[in-house]
């Protein structure tokens, strides 16, 4: 876009085919369907919107025919994403393993994750925020972060060949495996750091792009996204890809890096292409530099709105039970496996693994279930509660059925409960059925937890900044995110929305989402390392005990496991509780 088309965005005026009587005072959003299919969100009527020269409209546009196919094409990004993430999970230890890669250095690896999620995602979504280039904010880091991703894939699934074109593998082995080992694990790094950058991107162009009544439907959908992206991914895993296409790899790792690489690419470029973002003014953080930004970051986590604190409070509890679970669970299943079946059955490590791979394909297709059934449940939060929706007639109002006692707050709360009694029931679980059908159960849980939360905090970033553009509707230089946490209604503790306008004075349209996104991001993987180092122990201390009897140790190994997930499951019960406090 040319800056006289931006000029033009920026004037605060109404289309004159959308009415403009007493009824337009009852919606928050008003679709304006152009030619292009191209939504743009207006202010819900002339006397609702600021009358300040610098008010412009929402700062992002969609392409689409209705509302849905907007929501679809601004959360298609997290599907390729999880998809690239979910080859990574199921492949990255046996590649490792097979390069030679000694298991007591394993966890040197893949702390790669929460390390990536503890540092990118803060860092990314404050950069972002205060991004000038002319592709907007977003898209930059998506981009750029997705580049990365693939390049991180066709290390992992050629680093033998890589490390060929140094070192002579039949001349010198030794060298070749250190340098093949070498070069992988900084292809993992590299992944985990790109995905994470690529997720903190998609995560706030949704918060950019949606207002507050549709802050829920965008969370469903992103969850939507990320099962769709797993049940894929487990399914491609599944077939024999080398057989089907060797002109793409020679071995199933290769094939698989090749179709997330492709998969990626797409689902970002149809985002990028769906979604317009207007650039952020250069003159608004010129004065801005990368102490500052980085400065900003860890002064706000200490200084969070209450109803984002609130959440991420939540959030740690509940991920340290979630972890156990994410690492520890398919390995749980296989061992369940190796008691119950023969010890003299042929392949019985291939057969095992196969079990524990299934429950988790059950578990992937309960929570893709899931996060389509549970949102027509659930009644929607304040504004959420009446849908604008496009149609053939044009703009119209409609209602979704709900239960109106089950609130998104109560749902998560529920869900907390329900992951811990499935937990727990691993204290009785003998054998491969109840055991998928326990970690099944656990995909409603995973469902919910990919949803309201970051709906939950979508919601409460729109109407805090909407509220600080309202306050201060002459004064947009001022609108910063320290400001906003000087807001007085910051330590509100309901997340229950008022209706606001969507008529926002530039920079203040979602400038520190990035940041609350990123801080949020951090209260998930910091009980990574809590739990990494509280299992270790367990483990330890356990498996020590059971080493007496070598005739016991698979059911050793089993048990030991199974402490940890129960322990997971008192910390989910902790999360639910504090979880009341939401309203």
């Amino acid at each position: 876009m040319g800056s006289n088309e931006h000029a033009k965005e920026a004037t605060p005026s109404l289309p004159a085919d959308i009415e403009t009587d007493s009824s337009a005072h009852q919606d928050d959003t008003r679709l304006s369907f152009q030619d292009d299919d191209t939504t743009t969100l207006l202010p819900p009527s002339p006397t609702l919107a600021p009358t300040d020269t610098h008010a412009i409209p929402r700062s992002t546009r969609i392409r689409g025919a209705s509302l849905q196919a907007k929501v679809i094409w601004l959360t298609l990004c997290l599907a390729g994403l999880q998809f690239t993430w979910s080859v990574e999970m199921a492949y990255g230890t046996p590649y490792l393993l097979s390069l030679g890669l000694s298991k007591s250095h394993m966890s040197l690896v893949w702390i790669a994750g929460p390390l990536s999620g503890l540092i990118m995602q803060p860092v990314v979504g404050a950069f972002s925020d205060k991004c000038t280039s002319k592709w907007g904010r977003r898209r930059p880091f998506m981009v750029g972060g997705s580049v990365l991703v693939v390049l991180a894939l066709l290390i992992i699934g050629w680093t033998k060949e890589l490390t060929g074109v140094f070192v002579d593998a039949e001349k010198d082995a030794h060298v070749f495996k250190v340098l093949s080992i070498v070069i992988a694990i900084f292809s993992i790094y590299l992944l985990d750091f790109s995905i994470n950058c690529v997720q903190a991107s998609c995560r706030a162009l949704i918060v950019d792009a949606l207002s507050p009544s549709q802050q829920e439907l965008g969370t469903a959908w992103a969850g939507r996204m990320i099962g769709l992206g797993n049940v894929v991914g487990y399914f491609m895993g599944y077939a024999d890809l080398a057989n089907v296409f060797p002109f793409f790899g020679d071995t199933q790792l290769k094939v698989l890096c090749f179709f997330a690489s492709l998969i990626l690419l797409v689902c970002d470029a149809i985002t990028c292409y769906a979604v317009q973002e207007m650039p952020l003014a250069k003159h608004i953080h010129s004065d801005t530099h990368s102490l500052k930004t980085m400065k900003d970051i860890f002064t706000n986590i200490w200084h969070l709105p209450r109803p984002i604190q609130q959440v991420c409070n939540v959030q740690f509890f509940s991920w340290i039970g979630w972890f156990p679970f994410l690492f520890y669970s398919t390995t749980w299943v296989a061992e369940i496996y190796t008691k119950t079946m023969p010890l003299d059955g042929h392949d019985i490590v291939g057969q095992a693994t196969r079990a524990g791979s299934f429950s988790f394909l059950v578990y992937s297709l309960v929570s893709l279930a899931a996060s389509f059934i549970l949102p027509l449940l659930v009644r929607p939060s304040g504004e959420a509660s009446m849908m604008i929706v496009g149609s053939d007639m044009g703009v119209q109002r409609t209602s979704t059925p709900a239960y109106q006692c089950l609130t998104l707050p109560r749902l998560w709360t529920i869900s907390h409960f329900l992951f811990c009694i499935a937990m727990l029931c691993t204290w009785f679980v003998g054998d491969i059925a109840a055991a998928s059908v326990v970690i099944g159960i656990c995909g409603i849980s995973w469902a919910t937890i990919m949803w309201a939360p970051f709906s939950l905090i979508g919601e409460a970033i729109t109407r805090l900044e909407q509220e600080q553009a309202q306050q201060q509707p002459h004064h947009p230089r001022q609108l910063s995110t320290e400001h906003l946490f000087q807001h007085h209604q910051a330590r509100l503790s309901k997340l229950s929305l008022e209706r606001l306008p969507s008529y926002l004075p530039e920079p203040t349209a979602h400038v520190s989402a990035g940041i609350f996104l990123g801080i949020h991001n951090m209260y998930i993987v910091l009980p990574q390392f809590l739990v990494t180092f509280l299992s270790s122990i367990l483990f330890r201390v356990l498996e020590n005990d059971m080493d007496v009897d070598d005739n016991v140790n698979t059911g050793a190994s089993s048990d030991a496991i199974g402490v940890v997930l129960r322990f997971g499951a008192i910390m989910a019960a902790v999360a639910g509780f504090i979880s009341l406090g939401i309203k």
